[in-house]
């Protein structure tokens, strides 16, 4: 069963994980989400990004809140609408064009049915 959040928590959650960080997890993280569901290998999956990341943040702590932001909107049953949003964000098209072209996929192979979303 879905946890609610209410429209400003969704919007609050999406921005804290920033939509090109929506755009190009959200696949990753649908695909390990049992992973997220644990705490003991959520911070697993939190140092990974981080040190892979090629530092996109100056601290741990900021890819957490992506990660956390991020869970909260799969765990909300919003994830759908988040890539809504991030295909649809001129500002994510114009200056993160690899993650507007991701979400863009990935809403478009949920919506035939080639990617289908696991349960949460």
């Amino acid at each position: 069963m879905a946890k609610f959040i209410s429209e400003s928590q969704f919007q609050i959650a999406y921005r804290s994980a920033a939509l090109w960080f929506v755009a190009l997890y959200t696949e990753a993280f649908l695909l390990r989400i049992h992973e997220l569901k644990d705490e003991v290998f959520k911070t697993k999956l939190i140092e990974e990004i981080y040190n892979n990341g090629e530092a996109f943040d100056d601290k741990e702590s900021g890819t957490r809140t992506r990660v956390n932001s991020l869970w909260r909107i799969i765990e909300s049953g919003r994830t759908i609408q988040a890539l809504e949003v991030a295909a649809k964000s001129s500002r994510l098209k114009n200056d993160f064009f690899d993650a507007y072209e991701t979400a863009n996929d990935l809403l478009k192979r949920i919506k035939t049915g080639e990617f289908v979303m696991p349960e949460i």
